[in-house]
């Protein structure tokens, strides 16, 4: 019953372009209608209940049902009934009483298209909060804002959907489990004297800066950040001037200089360290999750800055690089061990010790006043931010 990522404007340039998902397990359409709105409509014919569009993405000029043949304008309306004249409908029939059913609720951040079927969540603005401004450090890098690049690669993993999002903001398992691509990294930048051709990030560096930690950021949102120590290999690093004039210094330090890993609770992820990317996550089972992946960008990228941005991408994120399988191999892994039902609990204290409560000088820098904040890039309570709130929605409206 509360917000999820949909879509992101930049899929929908021109109307009559879509995309379909599933909400939960409703099928959805959304798309941009011939005044140039975005509507968000169960992808179900009210005939027959046969889904309308069957691709995932595209350009119609209409709604029309493959089954037979009822056809929708583009705001949802009910345009025309094939040979209905022929059809002996008894007068209460009423072609204004069957157009889509709308969600209950669609609206948008910043270009990021969210959605609800309950009518009575919060606003989106309430249900961001303090998350808001982390988007912020992405789409402002531009001033015309940022855009999904052409291709999405989706996957499977035979793990339960938490996994994802606990991965993305684990700074522990970086050593361990992408061992491999950080030696290859190094070997590449050794034979180059010192600079790899991709201008791959030193990801096997990160736990020795200086600032890193994690930011809870209410109704389960979180970002882990961590100082970069090459931040000149960073497609964006030869716009920091135009950053740190435009948005002044704090702004410019967060975009260029700092690994930053959003989730946006509970299925989305804007991850910004090895060139960038979106992350839907789309549970199918209990132990089988479904993550749909685009590359992001500046909308006004020089064609060199997009091209190491792509190579980074290709290099760490693609589900073909060095990164992506290895957490899927662990997800799957993890997942196995976790049904041995003799050993219950797993250890999230890492950190603990350490704690920092309450507002930190780095989220004081971004105009933020929060009740969590970790020091430590590799502590464990940034999990624990989203498994809370997991348990809060489990326990009912109450802990909503």
């Amino acid at each position: 019953g509360g917000w999820l990522y949909l879509a992101h404007d930049s899929q929908l340039p021109y109307p009559g372009n879509f995309v379909t998902l599933t909400l939960g397990r409703q099928p959805v359409i959304v798309c941009r209608d011939q005044s140039g709105h975005v509507g968000a409509f169960i992808n179900a014919c009210p005939h027959h209940g046969a889904t309308l569009l069957r691709e995932s993405q595209g350009s119609v000029p209409d709604f029309s049902c493959p089954s037979h043949g009822w056809c929708f304008s583009l705001d949802g309306a009910l345009a025309a009934v094939l040979k209905e004249k022929d059809g002996a409908y008894p007068p209460q029939f009423d072609k204004g009483a069957f157009g889509l059913t709308r969600l209950a609720r669609l609206e948008a951040y910043r270009g990021f298209i969210f959605g609800s079927l309950n009518p009575d969540v919060p606003s989106l603005a309430e249900h961001l909060g303090p998350a808001a401004r982390c988007i912020d450090l992405l789409v402002e890098q531009s001033e015309e804002g940022v855009e999904l690049l052409r291709g999405q690669a989706s996957y499977t993993y035979r793990g339960n959907w938490k996994l994802q999002l606990e991965s993305a903001i684990d700074g522990y398992h970086v050593h361990a489990t992408h061992a491999t691509y950080i030696a290859t990294a190094d070997r590449r930048r050794a034979r180059a004297a010192g600079r790899d051709a991709v201008h791959a990030m030193q990801l096997g560096r990160l736990d020795r800066q200086r600032h890193s930690g994690y930011f809870d950021l209410g109704h389960g949102h979180v970002m882990l950040f961590g100082d970069w120590p090459n931040p000149q290999d960073r497609p964006n690093f030869g716009r920091y001037e135009e950053y740190r004039a435009r948005l002044g210094e704090a702004a410019a330090r967060w975009m260029v200089g700092r690994l930053r890993n959003l989730l946006i609770y509970p299925n989305l992820m804007l991850l910004d360290h090895m060139s960038a990317q979106l992350r839907v996550i789309h549970p199918l089972a209990v132990d089988l999750t479904e993550v749909s992946t685009h590359a992001i960008a500046p909308r006004d990228e020089a064609s060199g800055e997009r091209l190491r941005r792509i190579r980074q991408y290709e290099d760490f994120f693609n589900a073909s690089g060095m990164a992506t399988p290895d957490d899927l191999s662990e997800f799957s892994q993890r997942q196995f061990g976790c049904n041995g039902r003799a050993q219950r609990w797993s250890d999230f204290s890492r950190g603990l010790a350490r704690g920092e409560r309450g507002s930190g000088e780095l989220a004081r820098e971004l105009g933020l006043a929060l009740d969590d904040c970790g020091s430590g890039l590799e502590d464990e309570g940034a999990a624990m931010v989203l498994h809370r709130r997991w348990l809060a929605l489990m326990d009912g409206p109450a802990g909503r």
